[in-house]
């Protein structure tokens, strides 16, 4: 697992990549609140499972398999996915904290089929 977190004074646009998204949480990698413009999903690479993207709007850490998530992306079996929020972005108000399990379900804490990578631009 490698997680990059771009996150600096210099640039106004910031990211958060990692190469093996997992289910557990990456709690308030924006460290604070944020507007969410981009998000790439890769998940094509053999991955026979339908994914579930969960994006929680907490500085808080979560329990990975009892918090309920703000937002839900199903990723599709053996498919790459990217989501655009437009010009004025999707608002999060406290913090960004993200997982990607293999179950739709709040308590679901399998991990991706494959290694699944993430990419997350926001401001």
């Amino acid at each position: 697992m490698a997680t990059t977190v771009f996150d600096n004074t210099y640039f106004s646009t910031k990211f958060f990549y990692e190469s093996d998204f997992e289910s557990g949480p990456y709690n308030n990698v924006s460290n604070g609140p944020c507007t969410v413009h981009a998000i790439t999903v890769l998940n094509a690479v053999t991955s026979a499972t339908v994914n579930y993207l969960k994006i929680y709007d907490t500085a808080e850490e979560i329990t990975a398999n009892s918090t309920e998530a703000d937002f839900v992306f199903r990723i599709g079996t053996d498919q790459d996915a990217t989501i655009c929020f437009g010009s004025s972005g999707l608002s999060i108000l406290n913090g960004l904290t993200v997982r990607m399990p293999s179950g739709q379900a709040v308590s679901s804490v399998d991990n991706p089929g494959a290694t699944a990578k993430c990419n997350i631009v926001y401001t």
